[in-house]
């Protein structure tokens, strides 16, 4: 698949989200009752980059003529995608029967009655990973099925380091060692939006932190292990192990410069593999894979994904649950890895050897997976996300001591889960 394709389709699916804009053209229906027959159904998907979800579409479409799906692709920011997905549903609108949602969402949609409750043991069972089960769960119910799940991997130049770090200090410590001059240590995604949340998250998880307790109401980030967390990121910045124009740095600006060979190490996420191995790469053939680095071990990534929803408003309901199952199926979560080049939720396939040898990163990005910590699970995660990004970024700039933007988060943390 060419490149452009797998950074622009990654570009969508990397935390989860997709991409759809406000549908001002269409004229929904409204649900008038609970009709749970059967018949043709809309999938409100991002933007999809290589057309292979179409492929899927198809598979379904020639067994059910009857109950065909429709993919209405509306393509904007994942921003957008959130808040056309609300407008639907606040209008109880039928136009939309599955949606794609990003895994932070589906608590949100949940919590509002939006969505169906689904069965665990259709959608969940043993075969699902457990982690991506857990991002579908609201109150010990599930209402997601789990159809792409993602974990962060540490990418490194093999020809430099001989032992991948399992630490910080490891990691640090060879930078000092090896790092060859107008060469960069070491690089996340630290501009202000969605992805500072995932990077500040890792780093304090693996510190032993976390933001919000399991309730999703509990704040819990005003800790000692949670300081330690960030404190090892805005250390980096200030000692230079983390170049100061990383600030500005989303996946794409990290991953040029990981392939243009000016960094040392990178925390992405999978679809980093693909250009980094192609011709023209400065690191091809030079660089490894492994698990993000923790304080006494291996850290824990944060998870991302997307869970398939149905909607309450849906006239078509079995026909939408059957879909979703059939998009979990082997045969359709092989298609996921080896056509759109993005994580399964079915644990098997990371051991497969067809794909394995195809992508040889998946036994390590399983154990991200299998390891990875969700972000926090609450009906106001925008507010929480908004309130992480803020005050680590003024930590990460040097505007803030870590206590005191610890002590800010934690105060807007409050009011937004209050």
């Amino acid at each position: 698949m060419p490149r452009k394709k797998l950074i622009a389709l990654a570009a969508a699916l990397i935390l989860g989200g997709g991409s759809l804009a406000a549908c001002g053209s269409s004229a929904p229906t409204t649900a008038g009752s609970a009709d749970d027959s059967r018949g043709p159904i809309t999938f409100a998907s991002g933007k999809d980059f290589t057309k292979e979800m179409q492929t899927l579409l198809d598979k379904w479409n020639t067994a059910h003529p009857q109950e065909k799906v429709t993919m209405l692709e509306l393509a904007a920011s994942p921003d957008e995608q959130r808040t056309s997905f609300v407008q639907n549903f606040q209008a109880k609108s039928s136009a939309y029967d599955v949606l794609w949602s990003d895994v932070v969402w589906t608590s949100e949609f949940a919590a509002r009655g939006w969505i169906e409750e689904l069965d665990p043991k259709v959608y969940g069972g043993p075969e699902i990973m457990p982690a991506a089960v857990k991002t579908a769960m609201y109150n010990g119910k599930m209402y997601g099925a789990p159809f792409i799940t993602n974990g962060g991997l540490l990418f490194y130049r093999s020809d430099l380091v001989k032992t991948p770090p399992k630490t910080w200090a490891e990691l640090f410590d060879s930078c000092r060692k090896v790092k060859p001059a107008g060469m960069d240590c070491y690089a996340g995604q630290f501009s202000q939006y969605e992805g500072l949340t995932v990077n500040a998250a890792e780093a304090i998880n693996a510190a032993g932190g976390k933001f919000l307790g399991d309730d999703g109401k509990t704040v819990a980030v005003d800790s000692p292990e949670a300081r330690a967390g960030l404190q090892v990121l805005v250390t980096a910045f200030k000692d230079g192990l983390i170049n100061k124009e990383a600030i500005t740095y989303k996946e794409e600006e990290s991953r040029r410069a990981f392939v243009e060979g000016r960094l040392m190490y990178l925390r992405n996420w999978p679809y980093v593999y693909t250009s980094a191995n192609e011709a023209g790469s400065a690191v091809k053939g030079k660089f490894g894979i492994t698990t993000l680095p923790g304080a006494t071990g291996p850290g824990r990534s944060s998870l991302g994904g997307i869970d398939l929803v149905v909607s309450k408003f849906s006239k078509h309901k079995q026909t939408a649950k059957d879909w979703i199952a059939f998009m979990q199926s082997e045969a359709s979560q092989r298609s996921v890895v080896k056509d759109m080049n993005q994580a399964s939720v079915r644990s098997a396939l990371y051991d497969d050897p067809e794909l394995v040898k195809a992508s040889p990163y998946l036994p390590t990005l399983k154990d991200s997976i299998l390891g990875a910590q969700p972000r926090p699970a609450t009906p106001n995660y925008n507010a929480v996300s908004l309130a992480i990004q803020k005050n680590a970024y003024a930590a990460l700039q040097g505007q803030a001591s870590v206590d005191q933007a610890v002590s800010a988060m934690a105060d807007e943390l409050r009011r937004a889960v209050g």
